[in-house]
């Protein structure tokens, strides 16, 4: 045993939950694009395929002497391909010493520690296994638990909602319960996502400024409404679910979303 066992518990759970994704999509997803500048399914099996290969070979110096893709690219393809890889490349690297660990190598222009790349690598495949459960809620599938519930295993976990996970070896994932309770902690669907400082250009005084704008999940959609300091004078504008909203009421909204201590104060410094 070495001290860094911990990051290949890891990649043995998180290769399991990379697999369970892609067996969720249906073979006709594949080629599924949300955005024109956006990988399809297919497109991201090959990304975790190619990157994957070239990690582990170029930065850790793992090669299995198999090929990064397998010979066609087909659904059930490229899962059996990348669960045969990822299972030896487990293998090679728990034969690893604790020193080999801590030894430094070329991480693209830069040196890091074996452990450091490793820790990487599973960041990146878990940001790119995120984009697929988007995805999945795209086309409508089931989306069954990474870490934890999901809205079809049943909600959040102070409703109990239970942890299921997809085998990736079977056609069908268990039956799911469905959620019970609430999806999210803000069932209402009306509530600040973010307030943060923007530079605004303001006709008034023939300038950009910069100011605060607080971003709005409400029932008839996102909005913004953002806080200008004009000559010492609050002015708000109202975009999205509040364009056309009157001065008064953006006022009464964004002091009852922004309650002090939170409110914040004129006098931070300006950007222009």
């Amino acid at each position: 045993m070495t001290s860094f066992d911990f990051l290949l518990d890891t990649y043995e759970t998180e290769r399991l939950k990379t697999l369970s994704t892609w067996a969720t999509f249906a073979d006709s997803d594949m080629e599924f694009r949300p955005a024109p500048r956006i990988r399809t399914p297919h497109e991201h099996m090959v990304h975790q395929c190619v990157s994957e290969d070239a990690w582990m070979k170029n930065m850790l110096g793992i090669d299995i002497g198999k090929p990064a893709l397998p010979p066609n690219e087909t659904r059930r393809d490229f899962i059996s391909h990348y669960a045969t890889l990822s299972g030896e490349r487990l293998t090679r690297l728990r034969e690893k010493p604790e020193e080999w660990w801590r030894e430094a190598t070329k991480f693209f222009e830069v040196d890091r520690p074996r452990s450091w790349i490793m820790l990487r690598r599973l960041t990146h495949s878990a940001h790119h296994r995120a984009q697929l459960v988007v995805y999945l809620r795209l086309l409508g599938h089931r989306v069954y638990s990474t870490y934890g519930p999901s809205a079809d295993t049943g909600g959040l976990p102070v409703n109990k909602a239970p942890t299921i996970y997809r085998r990736y070896e079977d056609e069908s994932g268990p039956d799911l319960p469905g959620l019970t309770g609430n999806a999210t902690e803000r069932p209402n669907g009306f509530a600040m996502r973010s307030l943060q400082r923007m530079p605004i250009r303001v006709r008034e005084v023939g300038a950009t400024i910069s100011a605060w704008q607080m971003i709005v999940d409400t029932e008839r959609g996102t909005g913004t409404i953002t806080l200008v300091d004009v000559g010492g004078k609050a002015l708000y504008r109202g975009d999205g679910s509040y364009f056309g909203w009157p001065q008064e009421k953006l006022a009464a909204e964004y002091q009852r979303l922004n309650k002090p201590p939170d409110e914040p104060p004129f006098e931070l410094a300006q950007l222009g």
